[in-house]
């Protein structure tokens, strides 16, 4: 006997073979890391939105505490505003302020941070030429971060040795 024909238009649902399977689970299988990976980096940044908030805090308070500082430094003379300066310009940060003006040839060879009413910055460095030790001087004096530049004793032998003083005024610059 001969199997009839089906000749309708419609095709007969084939049956899953195991290729199929075998996708259909590696799809699960990445839509189960994407969901993980969303909810990941979900939870990510919400705590580095958290962190962010804290250190916003913290900056908050530390402007709190030196505007306080600073009144306080009225009342109180030179020792409030030395705690006023020790607090908005600590040495790291006069340092990193002078070393973006720093030339390559030119070498900070002592550097005396005074605290009184003002913050004085008393320095002596050595450059390979004059010509550093010049573009150094011009960076100083142009600087919104220092002021008063005050030039001391100068040696111009085979390098030049020189000592400097400005006053620091801290702001946007620094």
């Amino acid at each position: 006997m001969i199997p009839e024909r089906d000749f309708s238009t419609r095709r007969r649902p084939r049956g899953r073979s195991p290729g199929d399977v075998a996708l259909l689970a590696v799809a699960a299988a990445l839509l189960a890391g994407s969901v993980y990976a969303a909810v990941s980096a979900g939870a990510d940044a919400r705590a580095a939105r958290a962190s962010f908030e804290e250190v916003r805090q913290e900056i908050d308070a530390a402007e709190a505490r030196a505007k306080a500082l600073q009144a306080a430094a009225g009342a109180a003379g030179a020792v409030g505003a030395r705690a006023v300066w020790s607090v908005e310009a600590p040495p790291p940060r006069v340092v990193a302020a002078l070393a973006q003006m720093l030339p390559r040839d030119v070498r900070l060879d002592t550097l005396t941070l005074r605290y009184d009413d003002e913050l004085l910055v008393e320095m002596t460095l050595t450059a390979r030429s004059a010509a550093d030790y010049d573009l150094f001087l011009r960076a100083l004096e142009a600087s919104p971060v220092f002021d008063r530049v005050a030039l001391g004793d100068e040696s111009r032998a085979d390098a030049v040795r020189a000592s400097v003083r400005a006053r620091f005024r801290g702001g946007e610059g620094s």
